[in-house]
């Protein structure tokens, strides 16, 4: 039986910049993405019904699961080359997170497919099929470093990051990404992050400037929305973490360091306040390239 693991992982943004509301009713941003070493894994096998199970009782398990829209876009998308699949998730990336764990999950059920089911198809013309689903599920195609444009889904590659450290706080809540650019005022934004430099800093590998250009526009709007996020983020800073932002709309907040070492003794001095912290890192694209396995081939 065709079968296939896939390892999907989860992102941040260093920057995250809204420029202007659309007419159709979207924001468009500009955004530095970036994938870290933080996986959900996902096993795909050839079924006699498209079904779904999971470790986490906070995902749905039917067609508005995201791994399985991915599954039904291709079966509609590629008569009789793709069959009925058994999903299989193992979540580890924290649900309502901000950092694209659904998103996530469905690119690699489009990527574990293509390879299961020898269609072809090249990158951009999965990232073209993944933002039928969602914004953030082109750059999960690709990455692991990406500048995002539009309302997210335009997506072109950016030099790989210099590997940086980083602690994850993801608290014991969610918050509504739809609510929070809701409430986001863009007229009133006097100061917004520069993208610009952070491209600069990635173009000549330089890890400060990099940090020191992380910022992120929708923060304000979360804040008003969950204080507790906001005081996440003070509390992270002073236990002495310089870098630290929010993920996506939230709720996540992460700090980031250049040295392994110093992450390590800041996570440690962390944990017992926040027992859920993770310590994690940025990954590069031979680890994107090795995520998907196929077995079972006569």
């Amino acid at each position: 039986m065709l079968q296939a693991k896939i390892t999907a992982y989860a992102k941040i943004n260093l920057v995250l910049d809204v420029l202007r509301k659309r007419e159709d009713g979207y924001h468009e941003v500009a955004m530095v993405m970036q994938a870290v070493d933080l996986s959900d894994t996902i096993h795909l096998k050839e079924s006699e019904r498209n079904w779904i199970t999971t470790n986490n009782r906070h995902i749905p398990m039917n067609m508005n699961n995201l791994a399985m829209r991915a599954v039904t876009l291709m079966q509609r998308e590629f008569p009789g080359k793709v069959p009925k699949m058994e999903v299989d998730l193992e979540k580890r990336i924290p649900v309502a997170a901000g950092m694209a764990g659904g998103s996530t999950d469905c690119a690699g059920v489009m990527l574990g497919i293509n390879q299961m089911c020898n269609l072809g198809l090249t990158q951009k013309e999965l990232e073209l099929l993944a933002a039928q689903l969602g914004s953030d599920i082109p750059f999960c195609i690709g990455g692991p470093t990406a500048l995002a444009t539009g309302r997210g889904e335009l997506i072109e590659p950016l030099p790989e990051c210099p590997e940086l450290h980083l602690v994850v706080v993801k608290p014991p809540f969610g918050v509504s990404t739809p609510k929070v650019y809701g409430n986001l005022r863009v007229d009133e934004i006097t100061e917004h992050p520069d993208v610009q430099a952070c491209i600069h800093g990635l173009q000549m590998k330089d890890t400060k400037q990099i940090l020191n250009s992380m910022g992120n526009v929708l923060e304000k709007s979360t804040f008003e929305l969950q204080p507790k996020v906001k005081l996440i983020k003070d509390g992270m800073r002073t236990h002495g973490a310089q870098h630290v932002l929010m993920s996506g709309s939230g709720p996540t907040v992460f700090a980031a360091f250049e040295e392994k070492k110093e992450a390590e003794q800041y996570y440690n001095r962390l944990k017992p306040q926040y027992p859920g912290a993770i310590l994690t890192r940025t990954i590069n694209k031979k680890q994107l390239d090795e995520r998907v396995e196929v077995y079972g081939r006569e």
